[in-house]
């Protein structure tokens, strides 16, 4: 079912400069690439569904090879993300970067991606962010900000979800009028 609603945007967690990107209104989720090394999540891409068709996003952050490449497989349509979870690290003297980063389904955790702990730079901070999406399939698609990595990312969430609209039986009632002709003597 479709319906056309408002979302809400939440983030992102790092830095909000460098290039922006989006995937909004994309909340059916197939699958989830990773590319990153050691220190940072070079680019994010995603395998949506969308009038039960698949189609993939563009690459969002380093077009360049990575040491490490991670594919997460959602078992759709039955798992859904219900939270994303990270490390952002931003420097006085450069941009941040995405340094880690997790996926939450209601069926399993994926990650976490990249690496957690800190740089040893004394000039960075490196922070954690969460998003909590609930249980009601109201995720609504990601954006964020690159560079040559990901800088950023934040979620758009749907106001209204599926669970809000699907009618259960108790909640439809069909009525049927018969017209009758008669015939008059």
């Amino acid at each position: 079912m479709s319906v056309n609603m408002n979302m809400i945007k939440f983030g992102p967690a790092g830095n909000k400069g460098g290039t922006a990107w989006e995937e909004k209104g994309k909340g059916e989720i197939a699958k989830i690439f990773v590319s990153r090394d050691e220190i940072s999540i070079h680019s994010l891409q995603f395998l949506f569904v969308e009038n039960g068709h698949f189609v993939l996003s563009d690459r969002h952050g380093s077009d360049t090879t990575s040491t490490y490449f991670n594919t997460v497989a959602l078992d759709f349509p039955t798992e859904f993300l219900t939270s994303i979870r990270g490390f952002y690290q931003s420097s006085c003297y450069a941009s941040s970067v995405l340094r880690s980063i997790t996926f939450v389904t209601n069926k399993d955790t994926y990650g976490p991606y990249g690496k957690m702990a800190p740089s040893s730079t004394p000039s960075s901070t490196c922070k954690e962010f969460i998003f909590q999406l609930g249980v009601d399939r109201c995720f609504g698609g990601f954006h964020g900000t690159k560079d040559y990595y990901i800088e950023s990312i934040g979620v758009y969430l749907k106001t209204v979800t599926p669970s809000m609209i699907t009618p259960t039986n108790s909640q439809v009632r069909v009525t049927r009028r018969v017209a009758v002709k008669r015939e008059e003597d």
